[in-house]
């Protein structure tokens, strides 16, 4: 079992049983108990398949992995759970999903967030019967710890923007760790295109606490930013941040930048539709003072790197003065969050190094 597995585990419920403990929860763990990225909760398919919501692919070969996965539990066939875990009940937590919701016997799947700094146990609370009741995020170290507490601040910062923000249910120490257990929101997956109601929600964002800052003192937040995360790196990105700064300060140099609330993985997978209406989840990365187009542009770029297709596509960054500079920039605060949060090479980050590369050379 991994260390990973075994701290999720730990968060949970503090231990693991043998099969003859009446006390215990069996899930199916996917793909791997080498590799754990997700816990389906065996035994009852209506909470094996409501299971499948802390998860939602937007790649091609993943959803229909997932339709098949569904269909097979459908069928009642159990045999594609091979070598379930078996795990102690979660006294503590049970406890507190009681005393919130008033379920006395909830179910639980569970979510292990990216590997890194920042990985996080998302659990998924259900009642018996496989409604979701809401989820809770408990950080498996402790810069993941502080980010599930600043997000429950954000939470609480905008319930003015409810319904189209989560409630938060509870919020505090717990443990070793922080705990957010907050509503689900309701509605289908949002679509992997930007449209009006995206628009009209990042406007609402903008409007609560909107400010213009110099574009020159916006470049300079950004190498503040970079340098303290990259002088580790070798020569190679030093070079790549230097020569993105530069020529960001001669597209910005004249600009005041429009800055303000900046949600952070603003993504489809993070977004719900019901009645035309848009709904945004996991606020954890969310920042203050930055600058408003970025949300746009990391939609976009998260959506085209998901793809493996051009985010050249979706803008003209000749339609406003400044937008090549601040598109620029965003590259590099991407690549600096990236380089943050996992020390390994991986697909979004390479996408992004060669999309600032090749805007690099743009004339």
């Amino acid at each position: 079992m991994s260390e990973a597995l075994e701290a999720a585990l730990e968060c949970f419920a503090g231990r693991r049983t043998a099969q003859g403990d009446p006390m215990r929860h069996r899930f199916a763990v996917l793909p791997s108990r080498q590799d754990p990225r997700y816990l389906l909760p065996l035994g009852d398919s209506r909470t094996t398949l409501e299971g499948f919501r802390v998860y939602t692919p937007y790649g091609l070969g993943a959803r229909v992995r997932k339709g098949l996965l569904a269909q097979i539990v459908k069928t009642g066939w159990s045999g594609w759970a091979m070598h379930p875990l078996y795990v102690g009940e979660p006294l503590g937590l049970k406890a507190l999903v009681t005393n919130v919701t008033g379920e006395r016997n909830p179910a639980f799947a569970m979510l292990l967030g990216t590997p890194g700094k920042y990985r996080k146990l998302t659990i998924q609370v259900m009642r018996a019967s496989g409604e979701t009741m809401g989820y809770i995020k408990l950080g498996l170290t402790k810069p993941a710890s502080d980010r599930v507490r600043h997000e429950a601040r954000v939470l609480e910062d905008l319930s003015g923007l409810r319904p189209q923000v989560p409630c938060v249910l509870y919020a505090g120490e717990w443990q070793n760790s922080y705990m957010l257990f907050q509503a689900p929101l309701d509605g289908r997956p949002g679509p992997p295109e930007l449209s009006g109601m995206h628009v009209e929600f990042l406007e609402k964002l903008a409007s609560i606490r909107r400010v213009d800052k110099p574009g020159l003192q916006v470049v300079e937040e950004v190498g503040a930013h970079w340098n303290e995360v990259t002088w580790r790196c070798d020569w190679r990105w030093k070079q790549l941040g230097t020569a993105t700064l530069s020529t960001a300060r001669r597209e910005l140099e004249k600009i005041m930048v429009p800055c303000g609330l900046w949600h952070g993985d603003f993504a489809p997978w993070n977004t719900r539709v019901i009645d035309g209406r848009l709904s945004v989840f996991d606020w954890e990365s969310c920042e203050d003072g930055v600058p408003l187009g970025w949300d746009t542009f990391h939609f976009s770029v998260q959506v085209s790197s998901l793809l493996k297709k051009s985010w050249r596509t979706k803008f003209d960054l000749t339609a406003a003065p400044g937008a090549r500079g601040l598109f620029l920039l965003y590259l590099l605060a991407s690549l600096g969050r990236s380089l943050d949060e996992r020390a390994e090479e991986n697909p979004a980050l390479e996408y992004r190094k060669q999309a600032l590369i090749n805007e690099l050379v743009v004339k």
